[in-house]
């Protein structure tokens, strides 16, 4: 009888400078189908803004969030195994039954997460918000506040695209561990992802003068960015001195 198969978790540390060679790695990516990344990214937000509309369809929103960003990464590594994508793949996850209560544990996680991060920063940044108001000059600790929360946030969505990936790509079930994993790729890698985030946050200033019309591009290049980056994180291999142990 053979072995079950053990999923064992092997984190990478990666060189600091490994955040500019995702992105070039993104565009070649990008520019084979950049129509259709670019309507992934439009269909997916227009769902969220449907969905934002009321109380009722917000929690729909919050939960299908994790299976829209699974189906762009399963287009992604279709890309790389040089299949022929359409939008279909966007809504593969939807159908895999083995991922859907992962997928739908890591929305509600990622949604409690960054609400409480942003209920922790308006209530430090009140009393700078009542100071600018009475001297109206720019306070810079309020400057410096904001940028805080941009960069926690973005940590946070690097954080929960990396739980997504292993859900749907490993097929982890446990929260926990998903989790767990996730947090400590990012820590590990701290240096590359910090790079990473100005990276990205250059870019988005860079498509103001456009009126954020080139986020279009952006954003999908940033988004295959980070699936790039779980690619050099996570290794994916069969441990010959061990039968029935998958490194991954």
């Amino acid at each position: 009888m053979e072995k079950p198969f053990q999923i064992k978790l092997i984190i990478r540390r990666v060189p600091a400078l490994a955040a500019i060679n995702w992105l070039k790695q993104a565009w070649d990516i990008f520019k084979q189908y950049p129509l259709l990344f670019i309507q992934m990214l439009l269909l997916t937000y227009v769902v969220t803004y449907l969905a934002a509309l009321s109380s009722i369809t917000l929690i729909i929103g919050v939960l299908v969030s994790a299976f829209f960003t699974a189906g762009f990464y399963h287009a992604i590594a279709g890309v790389q195994q040089q299949q022929k994508i359409d939008l279909s793949w966007l809504f593969h996850a939807f159908k895999d039954a083995s991922c859907r209560r992962s997928l739908i544990l890591i929305s509600i996680s990622e949604f409690v997460v960054t609400t409480l991060v942003v209920m922790i920063f308006q209530s430090q940044t009140a009393e700078a918000v009542i100071r600018l108001q009475e001297t109206r000059e720019l306070d810079s600790s309020l400057s410096l506040q904001v940028m805080a929360l941009l960069l926690t946030v973005f940590f946070i969505k690097l954080w929960i695209c990396y739980a997504i990936a292993i859900a749907f790509f490993l097929k982890e079930q446990r929260l926990l561990i998903i989790l767990g994993a996730a947090l400590l790729a990012c820590w590990r890698n701290i240096s590359s992802l910090l790079i990473f985030m100005l990276l990205s946050v250059a870019l988005i200033i860079l498509s103001i003068p456009t009126m954020l019309l080139a986020l279009v591009v952006v954003i999908p290049l940033l988004m295959i960015s980070w699936f790039l980056s779980f690619n050099e994180v996570f290794a994916l291999k069969l441990n010959p001195q061990q039968d029935g142990v998958l490194e991954v």
